[in-house]
């Protein structure tokens, strides 16, 4: 018989905690290091942004054009070596509008990452956070990212921490051991949620010569505290591998172990795990590996490829496993290899790394803030995910081609939560987009950039529908100084399906920085 379960009550985070958190986390990143002190860059500004939408409301019946005018001061701290490393872009928004008024609103947005050396190169300390807006439902409204969606419905507030040993027990025998805490809050139906990740391993991979080994465990459990959500639920995993060098370049990997979760029943399903995998290092700007397993869900896999050449960089991935929102919220962006390879080609380019930023989150569709994938939920889900990115890099453009397709099935009992939750309506979701987008260089300070858009989302289970976007942008930025910024853009999106509206959105931008 299962043990009795005690849920939580998580308490929503207040504004003055949302404040003190972000100064924490600004103060961690950014204190003084004085052996690295030149590694630390640190970026206040303020812009300006006046924009005309003719559909404000982005509704089916042609909605109504008003003009709206934000003043958001806010600071990019970027620290990439000593004890304390991380990154941070926080932001205070500050927007009127000037015939529907009652859209007016202040809020705080932000993004980070961050790590504490407490010992030299033994313990860590991991720390993320992450405050936005945005659009929760694959099927209604805006697309995500839109940074006109500024409802305080669609408020996710995400806050981790948690410590990290890394160990020797010989010259070639090494392991981690991790545990990490993460919070969400929000409003529209987003439960409270903590999530604690417990992970460990230890191999070796050359303990025989050819032959090595490696054994790892992990836990992770969820606990929600509010009505509508899926309560309480834990997994568990021990997996043991096999590895065999079969050429310094290419390694073959065994595994067998076992799994046991509650997602499904109260006491528990629990299986076997048998998979193998390999890893191939053909070139040195070329990495290749894939591993697949028989798991409690069906086939698990998880597929890499990453080439990067002197002007192109090609990324490829497929990976099926079981995922949660706050591992969604909790991914930094420079740890996408799709991203960390175009950041570091355009380095000779654009060497202010926050224009840099900027740019690649441009092409590659991310939005201003956060990442990419902004799938909120709160239940726990199987996911399987297909992206593949090419990037050819000139001396004044560069062209990306970036096509995703993402399946999410529930896991557990039905979500009962609000109506932007998609698994309260659907058991699958499915997403598919293709992105094209360029950067021109017109001259040393003006660049123009344009992309299109196009994804179809999918839902099936007790009910079928579909709602298909396609979003179109071409914006001309300038540097009129060493500190000073600004932009045109203009953007066109159209949605069809459950969700069905048309908006044209023009913006004029003015930044300063100090």
């Amino acid at each position: 018989m299962a043990p009795t379960r005690t849920r939580m009550q998580l308490p929503e985070l207040n504004p003055l905690l949302k404040a003190i958190c972000a100064g924490l986390a600004l103060a961690t990143i950014s204190a003084p290091d004085t052996a690295n002190a030149q590694s630390l860059l640190v970026q206040p500004y303020v812009s300006a942004t006046m924009t005309y939408s003719d559909n404000v409301g982005a509704d089916g019946q042609g909605g109504d054009g008003d003009l709206s005018l934000e003043v958001a001061p806010g600071v990019s701290v970027l620290r990439d070596s000593g004890r304390l490393r991380g990154n941070l872009n926080a932001m205070l928004r500050n927007i009127v509008y000037m015939r529907e008024s009652d859209r007016n609103d202040t809020f705080l947005a932000l993004n980070g990452h961050g790590q504490f050396e407490a010992v030299e190169k033994t313990l860590f300390v991991d720390m993320d956070a992450s405050m936005s807006r945005n659009n929760r439902s694959a099927f209604f409204g805006r697309a995500a990212g839109d940074s006109q969606d500024i409802s305080s419905d669609n408020e996710t507030r995400m806050f981790g921490i948690g410590p990290r040993l890394n160990f020797r027990l010989g010259p070639e025998t090494g392991g981690t051991a991790s545990y990490m805490t993460r919070w969400m809050s929000g409003g529209g139906g987003l439960g409270n949620r903590r999530d604690s990740d417990l992970n460990a391993q230890v191999s070796n991979p050359v303990q025989f010569g050819r032959v090595g080994w490696g054994v790892s465990y992990s836990r992770s459990e969820s606990d929600s505290g509010r009505a509508g959500t899926t309560g309480s639920s834990s997994e568990e995993t021990a997996r043991g591998t096999l590895f065999v060098t079969v050429t310094p370049q290419f390694r073959l990997r065994g595994i067998v172990g076992h799994e046991r979760n509650d997602y499904d029943t109260a006491s528990g399903d629990s299986s076997s795990i048998v998979g193998g995998g390999f890893d191939w290092n053909p070139t040195e700007r070329t990495t290749i590996s894939g591993t697949t397993e028989k798991r409690f869900f069906g086939r698990g896999y998880d597929f890499q490829f990453n080439h990067r050449h002197a002007r192109s960089n090609w990324n490829l991935s497929y990976s099926r496993d079981t995922s949660s929102s706050l591992e969604l919220l909790g991914v930094d962006v420079f740890r996408d290899p799709e991203f960390r390879l175009l950041y570091d080609a355009l380095e000779r380019a654009i060497p202010d790394p926050f224009l840099r930023e900027a740019v690649v989150r441009r092409l590659l569709g991310y939005p201003a803030l956060g990442p990419r994938d902004m799938f909120l939920s709160n239940a726990r889900f199987v996911t399987r995910n297909l992206t593949g990115s090419v990037s050819l890099i000139g001396l004044r453009d560069v062209l990306t081609l970036s096509l995703q397709q993402s399946e999410r099935s529930r896991l557990g009992a039905e979500v009962t939560g609000g109506t932007q939750d998609d698994f309260s309506r659907f058991d699958n979701v499915k997403t598919r987009s293709a992105t094209v987008a360029l950067s021109h260089r017109l001259a040393p300070q003006t660049s123009l950039s344009a992309s299109l858009t196009r994804s179809r989302s999918t839902g099936s289970g007790t009910d079928d529908s579909e709602t298909e976007r396609t979003a179109f942008s071409l914006a001309l930025s300038k540097q009129f100084g060493p500190n000073t910024s600004g932009g045109l853009t203009y953007r066109y999106q159209r949605s069809e399906g459950l969700s069905d509206f048309i908006e044209n959105v023009i913006t004029a931008t003015i930044s300063m920085s100090f």
